[in-house]
């Protein structure tokens, strides 16, 4: 079926057009500017040992008003400034590793300049008593193994969800479909406070589109992660930080939402602290609705003369609600001991109707085959998990103690309604498929770290993790006749599996004066029992032994910049989503099912990078390569009546290499901007005989552009593009996006009221995928609304003074290979 093209989608660039609101806004006429300060006051920040300058450390003026003046030295140590108004002012100089310098400054009307000099910095660290200074974090920093993307100090995070976000991480792509990639590998994982969450693995779209980004701090982008963390995840790590607000009585803030499709969100985040207790709680409520959307394909079968042409076309819609809670509450048992405890909980409902239509035709284009398809979907699915964690620590700073245990449980419901009407040779029927799986997880971890000195690091571990899955399916047939459903004990397919696996680290730091080394070693045993059960009882047993190194090199170059290199070897265990055997044939033609009979991946990753940082701009380039001589792929098989399948399997042997460049400039105050660039080239193998094999590049852009047009108002912009993605047995279309958002602060900034759209330029997306065997090639096409205006109130109230506190180490389990597609289903494929 042809489909017209956009013309203006055609001539639309969207990044171009943000380059040029850039341009705009950049060149503004410096006449719109302030007039200078009258009173001038300078200086040059020093260390007190060595006389050296301290280059980009971070001066402020303020007064009893408050904050009126921050700016960064230059890469010699030097600062200038002016302030428009006598009185009296403390000057702070801030660097990292250094004590602050603070002055009392009296300025008064015969005050012409004021030259501080020399300001020497002793090096250490204080804490400041009565003073309050809250310093302006960059976007994006780098550390020792990762990079940090400050998700509080984006504007759009106000309005944004986690998933909208995710688009302008560093080495992060998501595309059409919202896939997501981290440095052109699906095998990653992601953590929420450094916790592994069995829904963030099996169904990351959904919860992430219902995870508001304005509860979010931080996420992590950890792509060679050290011997702490469990082996798995072969891209890598992504860790959500979520808020915990300083606090000393209560915080509350509330929020709503609605957007032009019909959809809506509220939530609330409030937190608290009574003497040595304290907790905070988060909740949010989504209800999603996609409007109607389109879907073509045209298959070639090379085995069949009858059946060697298939067209199909569908019509679909669908919605979900979703409740998203946590929170996190702590007990200090005196100075040294703490007792802190979290959860999350997370559900969700994902309805979905189709209508398709299917038509084959033999070599001749003579049609032999045409029926009609009319299915409904409904999902349910949920996470439940909870931890709790003792800290003991000591009277040497940051040396520490933690015992943890975790629980989880994995509810996971799908019943699918299918009817057959057979238009020509295809027989009528109705079908009912019902899949229940669960999974419960048992977590016990121990931690140890101490700081022998400054210059010497050591950590360790030990971690047995228990696992149990079970999904039970039932496939039934209506009886016309009996006018009731007939269960087919021959298609039915259960599985109970559970695993095992200890895990033991160490890990040595080593801080020189410019150079840092981290190393480590983890041992990790898993045994995994399976029993499948069908016509054919079937068990399994496997056992794996890996042992993990890892180090890392990061030198300090001076004048804010660093160079680091890695090499670490990860894993990627299959999760139940690939293990269950369960078929889902709501589709006839299109079947799916796991293979309970998976290997563990493993990937050998080596990175390099540097890092620049300064007052008004900071840039991060690294080359990195991985390579996996057993990954885990879909493989799809046609049978001469047409009818495609797909499982998975260990066949991949892949190799990654890629170069990634993100840059921060902020030529002013009221501007920044931020943009990031990935390419990678990848080469797919297959192992199995089939010499199926694929390569290519990929590239990924984003940029984003924020400009403050009156007080406490902003406006945003943002555009991204991406390559076709390259696959073992085929490619996507490439995919472009861009957005607008306006937001205004009221009532000393406790309301925020925002509006913003997504692609303003076009209504409707066509994405596009093309799959080659050398059995069959297919060609696929997905039209679906794109445009959305979406209106936010967001309100806060409340003191904040303290903070809960919590164990400084705690468990994360990010060994799970993930899966799942919007609808949270739980069938494999």
């Amino acid at each position: 079926m042809s489909m017209k093209s956009n013309k203006f989608d055609l001539r639309f660039n969207p990044v171009s057009l943000l380059i040029l609101i850039c341009f705009v806004l950049v060149n503004i006429p410096a006449q719109a500017a302030l007039p200078p300060g009258k009173f001038q006051i300078r200086g040059i920040a020093t260390d007190a040992e060595t006389g050296k300058s301290i280059p980009y450390a971070t001066v402020t003026a303020q007064n009893i008003h408050g904050i009126i003046k921050r700016l960064a030295t230059d890469a010699e140590g030097k600062f200038s400034f002016a302030l428009d108004s006598t009185g009296k002012y403390s000057v702070l100089v801030q660097s990292v590793g250094f004590k602050t310098g603070i002055f009392e400054v009296n300025i008064e009307d015969k005050t012409a300049k004021i030259d501080l000099g020399a300001i020497k910095l002793a090096p250490g660290t204080e804490n400041i008593a009565g003073v309050s200074v809250t310093a302006q974090k960059p976007l994006i920093r780098t550390e020792v193994d990762k990079i940090v993307y400050n998700i509080e100090a984006d504007p759009d995070s106000k309005t944004a969800t986690a998933l909208e976000m995710f688009r302008k991480l560093p080495m992060v792509t998501v595309d059409g479909e919202d896939n997501i990639q981290v440095k052109g590998s699906s095998n990653f994982k992601i953590l929420l406070n450094g916790k592994s969450s069995s829904m963030l693995s099996q169904n990351p779209k959904d919860v992430l589109r219902s995870l508001p980004a304005n509860s979010i701090r931080d996420i992590e982008v950890i792509t060679n992660p050290s011997s702490k963390y469990d082996a798995e995840g072969t891209g890598g790590i992504l860790n959500i930080i979520t808020n915990k607000k300083q606090l000393d009585g209560f915080m509350a803030r509330i929020n709503a939402g609605v957007d032009t499709r019909g959809g809506y969100n509220g939530g609330i985040y409030a937190t608290s602290k009574l003497r040595k207790f304290g907790f905070s709680v988060n909740y949010n409520y989504n209800d999603s609705r996609q409007p109607q959307g389109e879907n073509y394909s045209y298959r070639e079968n090379f085995l069949s003369q009858i059946y060697h042409y298939t067209e199909s076309s569908s019509i679909n819609n669908s919605k979900g609600k979703s409740n998203m809670a946590m929170g996190e509450a702590s007990y200090e048992i005196d100075s040294l001991n703490l007792i802190s405890l979290s959860f999350w909980g997370y559900t969700g409902d994902y309805n979905s109707v189709e209508v398709m239509s299917t038509h084959d035709f033999d070599t001749n284009h003579n049609q032999t085959r045409e029926f009609l398809n009319h299915s409904t979907s409904a999902n349910h699915y949920g996470n439940i998990s909870g931890n709790i964690d003792y800290q003991r620590t000591f009277k040497k700073p940051d040396k520490s103690f933690t015992l943890s245990y975790k629980l989880e449980q994995t509810p996971r419901r799908t019943n699918a309604v299918n009817g057959i009407e057979g238009i020509l040779n295809y027989d009528d029927y109705q079908q009912q498929s019902k899949n229940s799986a669960s999974g419960a997880e048992h977590t016990f971890q121990m931690d140890y770290y101490n700081p022998v000195t400054k210059k010497h690091q050591v950590e360790g571990g030990v971690k047995y993790i228990l696992r149990r899955n079970i999904s039970n399916s039932d496939i039934s047939r209506f009886d016309a006749l009996q006018d009731l459903w007939i269960r087919d004990e021959t298609r039915n397919n259960d599985l109970d599996y559970d695993q095992h696996i200890i895990g033991i680290y160490g890990g040595y730091v080593l801080k020189l004066k410019k150079m840092s080394i981290k190393t480590g070693i983890r041992v990790e045993g898993t045994i995994n029992d399976g029993n499948f059960r069908s016509v054919k009882d079937t068990s399994f047993t496997n056992r794996m032994f890996n042992l993990i190194p890892y180090i890392t090199l990061s030198e300090n170059l001076g004048k804010g910049q660093n160079i680091r290199i890695s090499y670490t070897q990860r894993l990627q265990r299959p999760g139940i989503y690939y293990l269950n055997p369960y078929r889902n044939d709501q589709d006839p033609l299109n079947i799916s099912y796991g293979n309970p009979n998976l290997d563990a991946e493993i990937s050998h990753t080596v990175d390099l990078s540097y890092g620049k940082f300064a007052d008004k701009f900071n840039i991060n380039l690294s080359l990195n390569g991985a390579l996996v001589n057993n990954s885990i792929n879909p493989v799809s098989v046609i049978n001469g009546a047409g009818v495609r399948a797909t499982t998975y399997k260990n066949i991949g042997k892949s190799q990654q290499f890629g170069s990634y460049a993100n840059g921060s400039y902020r030529p002013g105050s009221k501007i920044s901007i931020n943009a990031n660039l990935n390419i990678n080239y990848a080469l797919l193998e297959s192992n199995d005989g089939r010499n199926l094999k694929n390569e290519g590049f990929n590239y990924s852009g984003f940029l984003n552009l924020r400009y403050t047009v009156w007080k406490n108002g902003t406006i945003s912009g943002y555009a991204g593009l991406y390559s076709p993605r390259i696959m073992l047995q085929g490619k996507s279309s490439p995919y472009q996006f861009v957005g607008v958002n306006l937001s205004q602060e009221l009532l000393k900034k406790k309301l925020t009221a925002s509006v913003s759209i997504s692609d303003p330029f076009r209504e409707k997306v066509k994405y596009t995928s093309s799959f080659d065997d050398p059995t069959f090639r297919q060609n696929s096409t997905y039209l679906y609304v794109s445009r959305m205006i979406r209106f936010n109130l967001s309100y806060r109230f409340g003191e904040l003074k303290g903070e809960i506190k919590k164990a400084k180490r705690g468990i994360k389990n990010e060994d799970l290979k993930g899966g799942g597609d919007n609808s949270g289903g739980s069938n494999g494929g």
